[in-house]
Order: structure tokens, then sequence, then C-alpha cells
């Protein structure tokens, strides 16, 4: 009941918004972009940590406005409500404390855009990170699984970021932040991206204060037609946050490839985690793996359907079954429909 309230709410403000032609709202003092999306399925994990291992879930609604700063001050804000399931946790274990294993309805992002000229941009707001490849909503992914990598990087914080294009395909940036997602109230980050070839690099560097040093790199490209991706990163704790004894680094590698065959993409992603005693991924992994598959059937361009197979092995056992029993393991297998608007 619950569930469908939430639902029910979220499609009538999508209703009362004006019609527009697609993918633009005209407003009394400017001309506005909508977008966003939603997706729903059925949801199946074992070592859940309790008795619930299947779960009926709208993973995105999201409802995302913009306009441009291409006249001096743009915007952009994102309002819905997002599962984030990942290959660590895919369901809420205990659905008496999580109906539906959301966040909290409401702004999930939004900044405002200062462009004095086009070679300089200045963000300020409730800011998505430049951490990471992929991105909450799974509509916008190629996995409904969100990757373990992700689960030790920030997502939205705080914050006020100046970017600047610096010849061709190039730009640097540079960000203060309160993001308290590693136990920080405060961080910093500094980086940028190009092309070399036909490729996209960009990397990043991450200071949390006083809780930890993260460096991103980010590739993308194609290989034999076929999109690729690699997201590597490398974590540090501070010495406030780190435990005496343990290690305190932690290291880890995705790689992504999408083939396609008309109106199907295959996805396929798999990780490498190595933290050893630092907690970092999954409160400590010592080292392990996960593999993710997604055949994908493609309506249109904004819609689809997909089945996902996922599973996850450690080094040891940082998974717990439904009677307390410590597993090394975890599968997820899932069914979802999307629509992008």
């Amino acid at each position: 009941m619950m569930k469908m309230k939430m639902v029910t709410g979220l499609v009538c403000c999508a209703l009362y918004l004006p019609f527009a032609q697609a993918g633009s709202l005209t407003v009394a003092n400017s001309d506005l972009t909508l977008s966003g999306g939603m997706t729903a399925g059925l949801v199946y994990s074992d070592n859940t940590g309790g008795t619930n291992n299947t779960d009926d879930a709208v993973t995105d609604f999201l409802l995302e406005i913009s306009s441009p700063a291409d006249k001096g001050v743009g915007f952009i804000a994102g309002y819905g409500a997002l599962a984030q399931y990942t290959v660590f946790s895919s369901i809420p274990a205990n659905k008496s404390t999580s109906t539906t294993g959301m966040t909290p309805i409401g702004l999930q992002y939004g900044w405002l855009t200062v462009q004095p000229n086009d070679k300089v941009t200045v963000d300020a707001g409730m800011l998505a990170t430049k951490i990471g490849y992929e991105v909450a909503p799974t509509y916008a992914n190629p996995h409904v699984l969100i990757a373990g990598l992700w689960t030790a990087q920030p997502v939205y914080y705080p914050g006020v970021r100046a970017s600047f294009a610096v010849g061709g395909d190039s730009s640097v940036f540079v960000e203060a932040n309160e993001d308290t997602s590693t136990g920080a109230t405060s961080g910093y980050v500094v980086g940028g991206s190009t092309t070399v070839g036909s490729a996209s690099l960009s990397l990043a560097y991450y200071n949390a204060n006083k809780a930890r040093d993260i460096v991103d790199i980010i590739v993308t490209g194609e290989i034999g037609g076929i999109p690729v991706a690699a997201n590597i990163d490398f974590h540090k704790l501070d010495s406030n946050v780190a435990v005496a004894g343990n290690d305190d680094t932690a290291k880890g590698v995705g790689l992504y490839a999408s083939p396609s065959f008309g109106s199907i993409t295959v996805p396929v992603r798999v990780e490498y985690f190595k933290d050893g005693t630092s907690g970092i991924y999954n409160g400590g992994m010592k080292s392990g793996y996960s593999v993710t598959i997604t055949p994908t059937y493609n309506f249109t361009p904004n819609t689809f359907v997909r089945a996902e197979l996922a599973t996850v092995k450690s080094d040891n056992k940082v998974f717990t079954d439904e009677l307390g029993v410590a597993q090394d393991t975890k599968n997820s297998a899932i069914l979802q429909a999307g629509f992008r608007f």
C-alpha cells in the first residue's frame, strides 16, 4: 500500500506539469527541458541478512528540469526517489524497517550554474559528484544493480565547483564540498578530462577532510565497435578514521563492455576489489570480485525491458544468510522495465 501511494503521488506530479513538446517546457520567463525516468521490477537476492529475499520495487522515479547557462545563469534539479540497489545490497533485509528501500521523496540534486564566458562555469548547490563512472538513477545505467565501486564513492552533496575549458576537448575543475558519505564534514576535489585518440580520460583527486583520499580514473572508448569503459579507484584512510592494526588502503577496478545486436544490448561488468582489513568495500572484503550481465531489449531509444544476473564472491565471509550464518557469496536476479522521459 505504501508503495502504491508513493507511485500515485509521483505520477500525479508528472501529470500536473504543463503539456509541452517532447523534451521541453515553455513557461512564463524561459524555456525548460524536462527529462528523467521511471523504472520498476522484480528483484531476487540471496544472503540478504534476513528472511526477505524478493521485492517488487519501483527502483527509480525522477523528474529532472533544467535550463542551460548560455545566457549567463542556468540550473538543473532532480526531484523524486531512488532505490540505489547495489551488488552488495540489493534488497532491504527487513521490510518492517524499510518498506521500499528508496531514498525519501524529495530533491535529490540541484544546482545553479553561472557562466560568465564560454571558458568558465561555476556550479553551486546540491552537486552530483564527478567521482565514479556510474550514476544513482538506474535508467541512466547499463545495469540495474549499481557497482560495488560506487558504494565507496560519494554521490550527491552540497558544494561549489568551478570548471575551466583549457583548449580542445580538455577541461579542469576545482570543487569544495560538504560531503559526509566518507565520514568527513567537508572536502575538496580537483580533476580534469581530455581525449587521447579515440578514448576519453577523466582523473580526479578527492580529499575528504580527516577521512580519506580517493584517486579516481575513468577511461571510455570503443574496441571493435563495442563501447567499453574502465573505472579505477585508490582509497587511503586518514589516521583519524583508520583502525590501528588494520589496513588503511583499498583499490577497486571496474571493467565495462556493451555489445549490441540490433535492438538488443548485453552490458557486462566485471569488478575486482582489494581492501584487506580497511573495511572500505562492504565492511572489508580482503579481496573479491563481482560479475554482472544485463541483456536488454530496447523497444525505442527511451523504453526498455531487461533481465540481470549478478554474483559477488569474497575471500572472506562478508554476507549473512537468513539464519545468521556468514557467507562468502551473493547472487541476484532481476527483471526490470524502464521509461526515460
